[in-house]
């Protein structure tokens, strides 16, 4: 299963949405969603959905989420752009139209042969319609 940014820090913070993954299933995340996830955690001056939700937490709290996020732990898959670079590079040949951060999710969901699965706070009907179109599972997940 790969999973965006939102779902992987309640992954990370102990508090898996019921019904995410069978059990067994292994968890992905790309590059670009890690690396939204630590901006989010890092900068409260970066403005998004994760930072939003962040900036309430106190000092404890936010300490233990970037212990959470900077401790990603081996048990969540890591795709790199080695591996996407090239299929990005097909879909785009395909005629897929996304911003980068959609098209690497998109390449790794169909790379690994794996669901997509979005939190549902943050819906992204481009990404949904490509999927669909290609017939790569996707999923929203209840945030």
């Amino acid at each position: 299963m790969v999973v965006d940014d939102h779902l992987l820090l309640r992954v990370l913070l102990d508090d898996e949405p019921a019904g995410l993954r069978p059990r067994g299933a292994r968890l992905v995340t790309t590059g670009l969603w890690y690396h939204r996830l630590c901006r989010a955690v890092s900068n409260p001056r970066v403005a998004g959905a994760l930072s939003r939700r962040l900036s309430g937490a106190g000092p404890s709290i936010g300490a233990a989420v970037v212990r959470a996020v900077t401790g990603l732990p081996e048990t969540v898959g890591l795709v790199s752009l080695r591996e996407l670079a090239w299929p990005m590079a097909r879909l785009l040949d395909d005629g897929i139209r996304l911003n980068l951060l959609s098209l690497e999710a998109l390449a790794a969901a169909e790379q690994l042969d794996a669901e997509l699965c979005l939190a549902s706070i943050d819906q992204n009907p481009r990404l949904l319609a490509a999927a669909g179109a290609r017939g790569t599972p996707i999923r929203l997940v209840d945030h």
